[in-house]
């Protein structure tokens, strides 16, 4: 038997467990099928999934509930669920959101560290069970349950964050007319000539002042939004056909990962959905790494990421038979409920000791690090692993890994210079390209680099198309992104290093950026289509400037897009009538000074305009008077 294929055992093996089913509008098939039909198609019956956990899963929450995504309550007369310490568990069925199946929901948690076998009565015969009996009324699986662990002690590794610089004129912005906001200094070398590739997103961590930061083309501020905690993966997605702002906020905890939870942002920067983690790990909250979303049918889903630390046997990597390993899970959760309707665990289906991370007695053993998601039409995620040096692609139906890419046992040959290592983001396009953040190239000693590889699936050789490579060289220890642009022109983040940039396909450098002192962004993107209209009016101070009736006028608008000049209005009293008082000027930046002469008008008003002079929505400040 394949080593793949090997049954649940010590976590140094391919943890399988009971056989899958493959449910599909026609009925029930066989696990044996499924790879195949995923490749195939889409099947409609959400994907062909029929229970969660997967069968075999060696660590569900305590507080788990047990999915049937592929089959209606009616479907469904009765479930049975036995722990092997808890006994037997009541509960209640009850209709996923969306049409995605049924859901049991147990009345009281599980107790960890057992065992736990699921018998469902189904009104009509299955074309197969769990069990592979055909013609049967009954479905007949079984996981087990994590036994938690105690949070590490452990600092954070090494390649992390260093240390949060006090805030500082050198490093931040600081803004007359937004006291409170004070976003890290960006440098730009060049700026991009290309319009329609849009603004630069980034996340701002280790600045002393944590947000979400939208740049336009060239590099001057457009959106800053403080957070109280850390900011990660700020990006443009769409959500119900509407581009939206999304990003990750919470905290960071050892052994660099996060408690917090994941938003989705209009175009009038106000929080329409808060995505959480579910069944179970309400407590414990989504984890930083990724907030990716896609389609289940036609109800957007997100999909995120946790890290928990559980007991389990690192014998197979020198450790004890009771040590602490973090878990990585995958949730698929529907966004206008808020409820998981899919699971994946790294340890139910790939070993520890795949993993090429350091073992450090006494703190939990980061084996895994899942660092990016993409759902693929067929069926299928694509996930990176940086510690186990690979990009898996896994089969939603059965939670089987399909293949690996690199790592310990690549399902395919590496060519010269084609291994990455530490890597982050990996994304794989249409035309048969991946791309994928290499942190520590291997290739280049000491330089990380933004690498699109050739994957032939039939010769089963992945193989250099490009490296992109920073000038001057730097090292991201940790992060980074690569994004394929419209234009075929590539994004590049470089992680804890602090830089972006844009490359030509061929690899010539265009224009980059960076951020000051150790100042950092987990990714960077370029993202055309994205118009802010804040609800707010334009922020206005009005300071004196020497002479006695001149003035400096500070504006700013945060996360307005399309403010293209100013016009100053003044008045002899705060309700009179406001008239013209200079000629409009050129929006500079974030936060824009004008000089006025106006003896007899000390009262002021701003308007915001757009390219063709008109007035912009809300786009009017408050009357100010002049000191």
């Amino acid at each position: 038997m394949s080593r793949r294929g090997a049954a649940l055992g010590a976590l140094g093996r391919r943890a399988v467990g009971c056989a899958a089913l493959l449910v599909t509008a026609g009925g029930l098939a066989t696990a044996s099928a499924a790879i195949a039909t995923a490749a195939r198609s889409r099947p409609s019956a959400l994907w062909g999934l029929d229970v969660l956990p997967f069968p075999g899963t060696p660590d569900a929450a305590p507080a788990t509930n047990i999915d049937f995504p592929a089959l209606a309550p009616g479907r469904i007369t009765a479930v049975r669920v036995m722990g092997s310490r808890s006994g037997l568990d009541a509960g209640r069925l009850r209709a996923q959101p969306a049409g995605n199946g049924t859901v049991f929901s147990p009345d009281r948690p599980f107790l960890a560290g057992e065992h736990v076998n699921v018998t469902a009565l189904l009104r009509s015969p299955a074309a197969g069970t769990a069990t592979g009996a055909p013609g049967a009324r009954r479905l007949r699986f079984s996981f087990g349950v994590a036994q938690l662990a105690a949070p590490s002690n452990a600092t954070a590794p090494s390649g992390a964050p260093p240390d949060v610089e006090a805030p500082s004129r050198r490093i931040t912005h600081t803004f007359v007319s937004a006291p409170k906001l004070h976003p890290p200094v960006v440098r730009m070398s060049g700026a991009a000539t290309d319009r329609a590739q849009g603004d630069i997103f980034l996340d701002v961590q280790n600045s002393g002042f944590p947000g979400a930061y939208i740049l336009n083309r060239k590099g001057k501020l457009l959106y800053f939004h403080a957070a109280r905690t850390s900011v990660f993966n700020t990006r443009l997605q769409i959500y119900r056909g509407r581009p939206v702002l999304t990003y990750w906020e919470g905290r960071v905890v050892p052994p660099g990962v996060g408690r917090g939870k994941d938003l989705i942002v209009n175009d009038h920067y106000q929080t329409t959905h808060t995505l959480t983690a579910g069944d179970g790990y309400q407590k414990r909250g989504t984890d930083l790494h990724e907030f990716t979303l896609g389609h289940r049918g036609h109800e957007g889903v997100g999909f995120v990421t946790i890290a928990l630390p559980v007991t389990a046997n690192l014998t197979s990597i020198g450790g004890p038979a009771n040590g602490t390993v973090l878990d990585w899970i995958i949730q698929e959760i529907d966004i206008a409920t808020n409820k998981v309707i899919w699971e994946w665990h790294a340890l139910g289906h790939v070993p520890v000791d795949d993993s090429y991370a350091t073992y450090v007695p006494g703190q939990a053993y980061d084996y895994f690090h899942l660092n990016s998601i993409q759902q693929l039409s067929n069926g299928r995620l694509i996930i990176s692993a940086r510690d186990a040096f690979a990009v898996y692609a896994i089969d939603e139906a059965t939670g089987r890994i399909v293949w690996e890419l690199g790592g310990k046992h690549s399902s395919f040959s590496m060519g010269p210079g084609a291994s990455f290592e530490w890597q982050h983001d990996a994304t794989l396009h249409n035309n048969g390209l991946l791309t994928v953040f290499d942190d520590d190239s291997p290739s280049v000693a000491g330089q990380s680099r933004g690498l699109e590889l050739h994957i032939g699936i039939g010769s089963h050789r992945a193989t250099v198309v490009h490296s992109y490579f920073h000038r001057p060289p730097v090292l991201a220890l940790s992060q980074g992104s690569v994004e394929v642009l419209s234009d075929h022109n590539v994004f590049v983040g470089w992680g804890s290093s602090g830089h972006f940039s844009e490359f030509t396909p061929g690899g010539t450098q265009l224009f980059g950026g960076s951020f000051r002192g150790h100042v950092q962004s987990y990714r960077a993107y370029r993202f055309s289509g994205w118009t802010g209209r804040p609800l707010q009016p334009p922020a206005l101070v009005v300071m004196k400037a020497g002479a006695a009736g001149h003035y400096y006028l500070y504006v700013s608008w945060n996360g307005a897009t399309r403010v293209a000049r100013w016009r100053v209005l003044g008045s002899t009293s705060e309700t009179g009538r406001f008239v013209k008082v200079t000629s409009s000027v050129p929006w500079s930046g974030f936060e824009t000074r004008i000089s006025v002469k106006s003896a007899t008008r000390p009262y002021f008003e701003v308007e915001g305009l757009d390219s063709q002079h008109h007035v912009l929505s809300h786009g009017t400040s408050a009357v100010v008077r002049g000191p």
